[in-house]
């Protein structure tokens, strides 16, 4: 778009307000009138309360020029600007993203309540290694500091590129973009549109980005590149098709006549190759410190530059990576180093050889040295064949990520694992961990993928009687279907031939809470408690106290509730026995103890991060609550 003239003083000259300022920083911007207004409503009027935008388009659309815009005309005015991304290499990393916003105010975390200032801490690795980051205390804690600093001056929270962030970092932005309205907070947000689906259930506006029309196509053409040759002009006219980033970045790539092939190429893959087009005529050593870059989930030029000494054999200094700054592939600011844009990255990924990038992870796996997550992650993308040791640390690592609530990553840290088990038992185990994860994520698609992967054509019984109990967990419960109850009851019977009793009263528990779905027949309820009370295991074990008040409530009701009252009132320890003392007091009408263990659950629930089961321990915990009075509480 033309940029709107300034308003003349008396004097003749030009008054020069923050929008001129803004944007007299950054590029003009073509045919952005309403897009920029929009921008600058939300700025204008924060004083009425906070709002969100999610930014949408398709890659190049301009969608992190106009967050950019949103940042300078957003400090003219007097906001704090907060501002984190997402990058694929970083997306095994929880809550990476956010220690990019939250990190320039963390000093006043000191003042937040005990717990949420060590949630916050631990989710930074910055607090002891006993503490849980537990994903809403974290997400409390940040909204807690956003709010607290905007009483001294508003604040934009500018996220990019929210499609690539790591999952706790997405959980704890869904958390806060929710709770705006009284505060002077702008949250600004920018997402592919083709990932939108991944935030199906976020209830912020969207603000679609679209293609510039013809005319403003022109200018912006004109303006960056105005000697092109008429034939040349028109032909990136026509293949950039009004998306910016192409119209400004296919000029400078090779001009070379196209050929009837290069035609149909993508316009994605035109702009990785116009962006590699710059990158092959660099020094060697700035273009290996420019795969570094790709490939590592860090900023630090640090990290880049030792890496590069690993790699090249030699010293390497921040004056090799002049020439991809001069040729606008990077910027460096602050002891960090990015891509202009996130093709850059995947331009120079795509180009590097399977060899390049086993050397580089290698690289980076030697010179990482304080931070053992991200090492292993580098050493399992440089490994190369089975390494038993390497498995068992991606273990640990997934161990980790299941305490920080990040299952997502857990399940990434044990399918490579998989991948380097020297036997076929280890390998199929951690794939069938993985799927449990992915159970309890309500992954379906995933937990078949991974019990594929796992390779079991033959299974023993155990192991058969594992993965239905994995498929069992990944399907709703309310769904009625007879056939399901005797195939578990069927499965929990091969179980305890092959001595796996413990799964075999986790399936003969599943039986039973189908029945209470169903109107099967009283004989296939009494079976299930005959075969659960042959297993031989403790009788404190909460799955045998529940049988019964599924089987029967009425029947057992009295047994049970004698078994409920002489239970320890608290410390259960494991959250998931809590909920199901809890939901087999609420099955018999005990909603006081019902409430009091539901409570427990989701308690340590929530710590763990586990919000997938907290969800339904919250809906049972409500249940108790209306019932006992506590109109309140539920």
């Amino acid at each position: 778009m033309a940029r709107r003239s300034s308003k003349a003083d008396p004097s003749g000259q030009r008054r020069h307000g923050p929008r001129d300022a803004a944007r007299g920083i950054l590029p003009d911007f073509q045919g952005r009138e309403a897009d920029i207004a929009r921008i600058e409503k939300l700025l204008d009027h924060v004083g009425d309360g906070g709002k969100a935008l999610l930014i949408s388009g398709e890659a190049g659309i301009g969608k992190t020029t106009l967050l950019e815009f949103a940042q300078v005309f957003a400090r003219q005015r007097g906001f704090r600007v907060l501002y984190m991304s997402g990058v694929i290499a970083e997306a095994h990393l929880p809550f990476a993203a956010l220690q990019q916003a939250v990190g320039p105010i963390l000093r006043q975390a000191e003042k937040l309540p005990q717990r949420q200032h060590a949630a916050l801490l631990a989710a930074f690795g910055l607090g002891d290694d006993t503490t849980v980051p537990d994903t809403f205390l974290v997400a409390l804690a940040t909204l807690t500091l956003l709010t607290e600093s905007a009483v001294r001056k508003p604040i934009l929270l500018v996220a990019d590129d929210i499609q690539w962030l790591d999952q706790p970092s997405h959980d704890v932005l869904s958390f806060i973009s929710r709770r705006l309205s009284s505060d002077p907070i702008v949250l600004l947000m920018a997402a592919r549109s083709d990932s939108e689906e991944a935030f199906p259930h976020w209830s912020v506006p969207r603000h679609q980005l679209t293609r510039l029309d013809a005319a403003a196509a022109e200018r912006l053409l004109d303006a960056e590149s105005p000697d092109l040759p008429l034939d040349l002009r028109q032909r990136f006219l026509d293949v950039a098709a009004g998306n910016p980033l192409a119209l400004v970045e296919l000029p400078r790539g090779e001009r070379k006549p196209e050929t009837g092939e290069s035609h149909w190429v993508p316009l994605t893959d035109r702009l990785e190759r116009a962006f590699f087009s710059r990158v092959s005529v660099l020094p060697t050593a700035t273009r290996a410190l420019l795969l570094i870059i790709a490939e590592n989930d860090s900023r630090s030029i640090r990290e880049v530059l030792d890496a590069g000494e690993v790699l090249l054999h030699e010293k390497v200094a921040l004056e090799t990576l002049a020439p991809a700054a001069s040729a606008r592939l990077i910027e460096i600011a602050a002891g960090e180093v990015r891509f202009r844009h996130p093709l850059v990255r995947s331009a120079i990924h795509q180009a590097s050889s399977p060899v390049m990038r086993h050397n580089i992870h290698a690289a980076l796996s030697r010179v990482i040295i304080d931070e053992p997550d991200r090492r292993i992650w580098h050493r399992m993308a440089s490994a190369v064949g089975p390494d038993e040791a390497l498995a068992a640390e991606l273990d640990a690592a997934a161990a980790r990520s299941q305490r920080r609530g990040a299952l997502a990553t857990a399940i990434t840290a044990l399918e490579n694992a998989a991948r380097l088990s020297g036997a076929a038992l280890p390998r199929s185990e951690r794939l069938l961990r993985a799927a449990e994860f992915a159970a309890e994520l309500s992954q379906s698609e995933t937990v078949e993928r991974l019990l594929r992967k796992a390779d079991l054509d033959r299974p023993p019984l155990r192991v058969r009687a594992q993965v239905a109990w994995i498929r069992e967990m990944s399907q709703p419960l309310t769904v009625s279907d007879l056939s399901r109850i005797s195939a578990l009851i069927a499965l929990a019977a091969d179980a305890r031939a092959d001595g796996a009793n413990d799964l075999a009263l986790d399936l003969l528990w599943r039986a039973v809470q189908r029945c209470w779905w169903s109107n099967v027949g009283d004989t296939v309820r009494e079976s299930i408690l005959a075969a659960a009370g042959e297993l031989g295991l403790p009788k404190t074990d909460a799955r045998l106290i529940a049988i019964p008040a599924y089987a029967g409530p009425l029947a057992h009701g009295g047994d049970v509730y004698r078994k409920l009252q002489a239970y320890p009132t608290t410390g259960v320890g494991d959250p998931m026995a809590a909920r199901i003392l809890g939901l087999t007091a609420n099955t018999i009408g005990a909603f006081d103890f019902g409430l009091r263990w539901l409570t427990e659950a989701s308690t340590a629930l929530r710590e763990q991060g586990r919000l997938g089961e907290l969800a339904r321990v919250l809906f049972s915990r409500s249940v108790a609550e209306t019932e006992t009075g506590d109109w309140m509480g539920a």
